[in-house]
């Protein structure tokens, strides 16, 4: 592994010979800019130039010649926390975002939520872009009938963790993988996500925990073949400590 210019608190998770590793990213923390420059990076989870147009960091790499690409293979929002997938390799790069293109990742989110969030359910919602104007953030919602042209299927399985009737910490388990899927579902079945802005809701905190959004990729599994045989890789990044804290105080 080359030496990766890691931003502040982002860190390496695993790694395997084909050349796909795990970061943990921190909330707050761009997956990529969305700029190219090192400067547009100062928010990013690498410091290094970044290829809108390839999808990967361009990294210098002391003594060589050129830049060595780091393909970013999935995407987690700004405010979310925890595992995001990377490759070295092009060729290795194609087949994992295949296997995510085709829903064939196992991912695992935590989040707390304030409702009355069920023991188990399982969720299946078309979601749809609202038309904002291009000054204001990108905004989805369940679409308000199936089938509405433009709409994609969102699929995502619910188990609570811990909590009450008023508030909970929530295991999620989505089968698909949608823009702000999680944070739609979870407000379009009454059950906001604390912390996020857009589709949730903003409490007051336990004192001395940081304001933001409460929600965690905590695990991600992906296979794939590679020269003849099977990849199977796994990382996981631990539950924030604040989660359980924030969900207890919530649920008094």
């Amino acid at each position: 592994m080359i030496p990766l210019p890691l931003n502040k608190n982002v860190r390496l998770l695993a790694e395997h010979p084909c050349g796909i590793f795990a970061l943990e990213k921190p909330a707050g923390t761009m997956t990529h800019p969305n700029a190219p420059g090192v400067a547009a990076a100062k928010r990013a989870m690498l410091v290094a130039d970044y290829s809108l147009k390839q999808e990967c960091y361009l990294v210098r790499v002391p003594g060589c010649a050129g830049t060595q690409k780091i393909y970013v293979l999935n995407r987690l929002d700004s405010p979310t926390s925890g595992v995001v997938l990377c490759s070295t390799n092009e060729q290795v790069a194609r087949l994992a975002r295949q296997a995510f293109e085709t829903d064939k990742v196992k991912k695992i989110y935590y989040a707390v939520v304030v409702g009355n969030a069920p023991t188990k359910a399982f969720w299946r919602d078309d979601l749809i872009r609202e038309k904002t104007r291009p000054s204001e953030p990108l905004r989805v919602v369940i679409a308000p009938r199936r089938g509405m042209r433009g709409a994609q299927e969102a699929v995502c399985e619910i188990r609570r963790m811990g909590g009450n009737a008023k508030a909970a910490l929530v295991k999620l388990l989505p089968h698909t993988g949608r823009t702000h899927q999680l944070r739609v579902q979870c407000a379009g079945h009454r059950l906001p996500i604390v912390g996020d802005e857009n589709y949730g809701i903003t409490p007051i905190l336990p004192a001395g925990v940081r304001p933001r959004l409460f929600l965690h990729a905590a695990e991600t599994a992906i296979s794939f073949p590679w020269q003849g045989v099977p990849v199977n890789f796994f990382a996981e990044s631990p539950l924030p400590e604040d989660f359980s804290r924030v969900a207890d105080f919530l649920a008094r």
